[in-house]
């Protein structure tokens, strides 16, 4: 494999992490969600800090309930070596608490920016750290 091609097969499954999180969290999937993170990952947001696939996977069990969307877009990677990898993402989240489609919501809950470190690791590339970045608030 060239070097591009290596450093485009990183970029590509980096881009997928970043998808799959969305993915799995709007789709109330706590394993896949979890798994995307490192085993011992760290997600950082907004103040809290939650490390290592069980207490990330708990944070989102924690969340039942709501009905999320998540919409990525501006994926932006950084290939810093053939292990490790840095992302920022652009994210709008819309949360509300009602389960039946379609939900009427009232707007954006957040626009903002995941700031993440990649690595490969035995399992495939994961994140190994997640921080959420505010950019915009809405709401009360």
């Amino acid at each position: 494999m060239t070097c591009l091609a290596h450093e485009s097969a990183i970029v590509e499954a980096c881009t997928n992490l970043v998808h799959d999180y969305a993915y799995s969290r709007d789709h109330n999937n706590a394993n896949d969600y979890a798994n995307v993170f490192a085993k011992n990952g760290v997600f950082l947001f907004r103040g809290q800090r939650f490390e290592g696939r069980d207490a990330i996977r708990t944070r989102m069990l924690d969340s039942a309930g709501q009905t999320t969307r998540h919409v990525m877009s501006n994926i932006q990677v950084t290939v810093e070596s053939p292990e490790k990898a840095s992302i920022v993402s652009y994210v709008t989240v819309t949360i509300a608490t009602n389960k039946e489609l379609p939900i009427k919501a009232s707007g954006t809950t957040a626009l903002g920016e995941y700031h993440d470190l990649c690595v490969k690791t035995v399992e495939g590339w994961k994140i190994q750290k997640r921080q959420f970045v505010d950019v915009f608030t809405f709401g009360d």
